[in-house]
C-alpha cells in the first residue's frame, strides 16, 4: 500500500499536474460564480509563463546533477557495476517487440564501454516494474534483450527484476554484489544524490558514475520560449527533491542531500 500511495503522491505533486489542477479548480470556481476562480486561473497562467520563458528548470535541476561530478575516466579499484533501471519503457517494448528507450537511455548505452574497461567484473542490472497498475511490466528482461543486441557478454550480467523503487534497487541487489566490494553505480545525474544516500544507508560502498544529464551550466541564463522541455526538466527535478525528502523522513537515506 505504501508503494501505491507513494506513486499517487508523486502524481499529485508533479508541477505540471499541480498547475493543471489549479487551472481546473479555477475554471470550476468561475462556473460557480466565484471570483476566486479568476485568481486561480491567473496563477496557473503565471506559473506556466515563468516555466516557459525563464531558465527556472535549469536552476532547479543543476544542483542535483552537479552534486556528484562525472569521474571523466572510469575509476580503478572497482569490483562490480550496478546499473539502475529507468532507461526503458517495458510496456512499449512489449507492445512493439523491441526495446524502447527514453531520456535516461545512457544508463544502458554506457554499459558496453564500461564492460570493456572492466573485463573481469560482474554487471548487475536492477529494475522491476515501477507502475503499480502494471506489476508484470518489468525492465530487467527488456534491458537484457537490449544488452544482448549490443553484443555484451551476457554471462557477466546479473538481472534483478523485482525492485519497484530505488530503495528496493539497493536492498534487492545487495545479495548479487561481491561482499565488501566497491561498486560503480550507474544512474542519471539528477538521480545520483538520492541513489548514493540509499546505497550508503544499506551499507554498499558505491562510486558514482552519473550519466543522462538534462541541464547545462552554459544555459543557466538562457531565456526563451520552450514550455515542453523546461516543464520536463522541472518535473524531473521535482521528482528527485520530493524523493530526497521522503526517503530522509523515512530513514532510508544517509543524509537529506548526500554529498561526495
Amino acid at each position: 500500500m505504501g508503494f501505491e500511495l507513494g506513486k499517487l503522491l508523486a502524481a499529485l505533486t508533479a508541477p505540471g499536474n499541480i498547475i493543471g489542477l489549479l487551472a481546473l479548480a479555477g475554471f470550476l470556481l468561475m462556473l460557480a460564480g466565484r471570483a476566486l476562480g479568476r485568481w486561480f486561473l491567473a496563477l496557473a497562467a503565471l506559473l506556466l509563463t515563468l516555466i516557459m520563458v525563464t531558465p527556472l528548470a535549469t536552476w532547479v535541476l543543476l544542483p542535483l546533477e552537479q552534486r556528484f561530478p562525472a569521474p571523466g575516466t572510469p575509476p580503478s579499484g572497482i569490483d562490480a557495476i550496478i546499473v539502475l533501471g529507468g532507461a526503458v519503457g517495458p510496456i512499449g517494448s512489449m507492445e512493439h517487440g523491441a526495446p524502447q528507450l527514453n531520456q535516461e537511455a545512457e544508463r544502458l548505452t554506457v554499459v558496453p564501454g564500461l564492460m570493456r574497461h572492466y573485463p573481469d567484473i560482474p554487471v548487475i542490472f536492477s529494475g522491476g516494474s515501477g507502475d503499480p497498475r502494471e506489476p508484470d511490466a518489468r525492465e530487467a528482461p527488456v534491458a537484457a534483450a537490449l544488452l544482448a543486441d549490443l553484443g555484451v557478454d551476457m554471462d557477466r550480467v546479473r538481472l534483478e527484476g523485482t525492485s519497484r523503487n530505488t530503495w528496493e534497487n539497493a536492498v534487492n541487489s545487495q545479495p548479487l554484489l561481491p561482499p565488501g566490494g566497491r561498486v560503480l553505480l550507474v544512474t542519471s545525474a539528477a538521480h545520483m544524490p538520492r541513489s548514493v544516500g540509499i546505497f550508503r544507508k544499506v551499507g554498499i560502498d558505491v562510486v558514482p558514475y552519473p550519466v543522462s544529464y538534462g541541464a547545462n551550466r552554459s544555459e543557466r541564463w538562457r531565456f526563451g520560449l520552450n514550455l515542453s522541455d523546461n516543464l520536463s526538466m522541472l518535473e524531473r527535478a521535482a521528482y528527485e527533491y520530493r524523493g530526497l525528502i521522503v526517503y530522509w523522513l523515512s530513514g532510508r537515506t544517509s543524509a537529506l542531500f548526500p554529498a561526495p
